[in-house]
């Protein structure tokens, strides 16, 4: 079929598509979306957030959260209580909440803390090598032996189960683990060809580390970064279990279980929110590091 002269003009008038190239994020986004578990962990923690942090604003913490009243204790699930009343009386739901925060707070703080002084050593220590990387290695090996549990609940029992200290105790049994990684990933990445062009232009030793290696290994560490927040949650819920961590009448979920456990026979719905919550919590954190540890293998760019 012939194409006609008017055709023809209207054809060369028209603009040809720009194919804009999609960023690193993007892509990343891309094959992160097509694992639907770590869509819904992502959900799943991204509401346990919005909620931690808007609480306040429609709980108040002495009245709805502390607050004893004896004659509502040990109510069950109704329009006033929805997830019903502990053995002081107070909104199991409320206290729900406002526990989010203490868990969320506490899994941050050790997972920028364990990242921080992890890589910062496992950087050092891989790139430098030699005596340096020896002395590291060999110090944090003796914080490595001991059980992590038991070194947070020494720290814990010696200072005050405050929070800075809580998080401060968890941080330095996950920091060893953290520097092997880290040190791991740079020994590969200091012998690059890109590595050896800013040596060659003597660009500062600080400036290639902190520069040049570390953004190189960043999906590393956003995905032990993720791991070690749900890990730390759960450890976090474990302290308060036992008496190490957060002290009631603050609504930690740990300390609620404590305070459940004794009830569990007559009211076992005591139990059933705290623990729903601290699985939930941990399992959409470990299907978002699942998620991004899938996304950012250079094996399933295309």
């Amino acid at each position: 079929m012939d194409i006609n002269k008017t055709q023809l003009e209207a054809l060369a008038k028209e603009e040809p598509k720009k194919f804009k190239r999609k960023s690193q994020l993007e892509m990343i986004w891309i094959r992160y979306k097509k694992n639907k578990l770590a869509l819904f962990g992502l959900a799943v923690f991204l509401i346990i957030v919005i909620v931690s942090i808007s609480t306040p604003l429609f709980i108040d913490y002495r009245t709805q959260v502390i607050k004893q009243n004896i004659m509502d204790k040990f109510q069950t699930s109704s329009a006033a209580h929805i997830l019903g009343t502990d053995q002081f009386g107070r909104d199991i739901l409320c206290r729900l909440l406002w526990g989010a925060r203490y868990s969320i707070l506490c899994g941050l703080g050790v997972m920028v803390l364990s990242l921080s002084v992890g890589a910062v050593l496992g950087a050092s220590a891989g790139y430098f090598g030699g005596i340096y990387d020896q002395i590291i290695m060999r110090v944090l090996d003796v914080f490595f032996a001991i059980p992590m549990t038991l070194m947070a609940i020494s720290i814990v029992a010696a200072f005050g189960n405050s929070i800075p200290n809580l998080i401060v105790a968890i941080s330095l049994g996950q920091i060893p683990k953290m520097t092997r990684i880290i040190r791991s990933s740079v020994i590969t990445l200091k012998d690059q060809d890109f590595i050896e062009a800013a040596r060659a232009c003597d660009t500062k030793k600080s400036r290639i580390i902190f520069k040049h290696i570390l953004p190189n290994a960043m999906g590393t560490l956003i995905v032990e970064g993720t791991l070690t927040m749900g890990k730390s949650i759960i450890l976090i819920a474990g302290l308060s279990f036992i008496g190490m961590g957060i002290q009631p009448p603050a609504p930690e979920w740990g300390a609620m279980l404590s305070e459940a456990k004794n009830y569990m026979l007559n009211y076992p719905y005591l139990m059933y929110a705290p623990g729903i919550a601290i699985v939930l919590t941990a399992l959409s954190i470990t299907l978002i590091g699942d998620g991004l540890r899938d996304a950012l293998d250079p094996k399933m760019k295309n």
